[in-house]
């Protein structure tokens, strides 16, 4: 059957399945247009969140309908495997497709109890990283986990993502309310943020705006949109179970919170690690270099803003996590993304929104939410241009390696 296989229906296969584990329209067009060139077909792609657009001869084209999906970096490694064993021609295509079918296949490595944990492990350890105390992070580590339960049960039960959305930010803000409201201290914005912080689209803001910058208009904007789509419907869940519990019982203010200790954060980085790992459904082999990412990234962040202001070193530490994960890439053989957006996730300005948005809905605070939507905006754009810069510096030091051989035959020869 795989003999019947012509390249095309495997450019196309592959072209989806990389859209399926989340890969986005600056990478997957180019990387698709390379396997295509291999296969012996000269081939364009336009992709977008929803729509995927393949044209073979400049008359020949194809739309395959996709939808927006979760991350998956344990398979996306071994798309990348794939892809570049075609370009090598180390497979032909009867035997690429038998290897597609099997990775479309693969398991996701971690069972619903693993992934339930990671809700609550992330919620914790996000308290500790915002400098909450230890009742909030035990608070948050609970409601993360209650939330996990929710979205797990949810998503077996194929409801609509913006329905989990609410229904999430729902229960998240209703049981922090009642925590804070009985316990007479507390911080419930803190604790709602933590636990829903896996839901909050910062990653797929800030792909949106380098598609932007990258000239991938279509995609960026129908991506730019879903996560504010997604970020609203959160936040209006959380303004609900505030207002079902303020209405029951009066909310106490929130204490103030201290600032993120150094040592308290140092500690909660690997298992934030370990969780992202799952989240992402990295291979048990990535996680190391998963985690190598995560503690760079966030070191380099925390170092740069003891000298440069929050745009410049969240735009700094993008930037060093990026150029890491090139090289990284080149001498592993990974993905990019298997580095890069673990360590991003530390850096991506969803919590801001979601704070931002908050104060508008919860409190009415419009020029406080303002300031935070604004914020978040210059912060994603901060690590697109730290990302943009490290595209220039791997493309010259890409050149240069190319070149360096030549000159040295032309030096020798002499």
């Amino acid at each position: 059957m795989n003999s019947d296989v012509s390249s095309k229906q495997l450019v196309l296969e592959l072209a989806r399945s990389l859209h399926a584990c989340g890969s986005p329209a600056y990478e997957l067009d180019l990387e698709m247009e390379q396997v295509s060139a291999s296969l012996g077909h000269e081939a364009s792609f336009f992709s977008t969140p929803t729509a995927l657009f393949v044209t073979f001869g400049g008359d020949d084209t194809r739309l395959i309908r996709v939808y927006p999906s979760d991350t998956n970096l344990g398979r996306y490694a071994a798309l990348f495997e794939l892809q570049r064993e075609i370009q090598e021609n180390q497979l032909n295509t009867p035997a690429a497709w038998q290897r597609l079918s099997e990775i479309n296949a693969m398991s996701e490595g971690y069972g619903t109890v693993t992934q339930i944990l990671s809700h609550g492990g992330v919620a914790a350890c996000i308290s500790v990283l915002v400098g909450g105390d230890i009742r909030t992070t035990l608070s948050a580590g609970v409601v993360g986990l209650m939330v996990g339960i929710l979205v797990t049960w949810l998503t077996a039960q194929r409801h609509q993502v913006h329905l989990i959305n609410v229904a999430a930010g729902f229960l998240a803000s209703s049981v922090a309310c009642s925590i804070q409201a009985y316990s007479g201290t507390g911080n419930f914005e803190i604790t709602s943020l933590a636990a829903l912080i896996l839901l909050v689209p910062g990653l797929h803001l800030t792909i949106s705006i380098n598609e932007l910058a990258t000239q991938n208009l279509a995609s960026g904007s129908a991506r730019f949109s879903g996560a504010m789509t997604t970020l609203l419907t959160i936040v209006f869940g959380v303004s609900m179970g505030y207002g079902l519990v303020d209405a029951l019982i009066p909310i106490p203010p929130s204490v103030q919170l201290d600032s993120p200790d150094w040592f308290a954060s140092s500690l909660v980085l690997v298992p934030i690690g370990l969780c992202v790992a799952v989240t992402f459904r990295t291979r048990y082999r990535d996680i190391p270099w998963l985690l190598a990412s995560t503690l760079l990234g966030y070191g380099v962040l925390r170092l740069a803003g003891t000298v440069f202001g929050p745009f410049a070193s969240v735009g700094i530490a993008a930037f060093v996590t990026g150029v890491t994960s090139h090289h990284a890439s080149a001498r592993l053989g990974l993905p990019t993304a298997v580095m890069l957006l673990p360590a991003l996730l530390l850096l991506v300005p969803g919590s801001l929104g979601f704070s931002g948005l908050s104060q508008i809905m919860l409190k009415e605070d419009l020029p406080s939410g303002i300031h935070l939507t604004a914020t978040m905006m210059l912060t994603a754009v901060s690590i697109v241009a730290g990302l943009l810069l490290t595209d220039v510096v791997v493309s010259r030091s890409d050149k240069q390696s190319l070149e360096s051989p030549t000159t040295n035959a032309s030096e020798s020869s002499d």
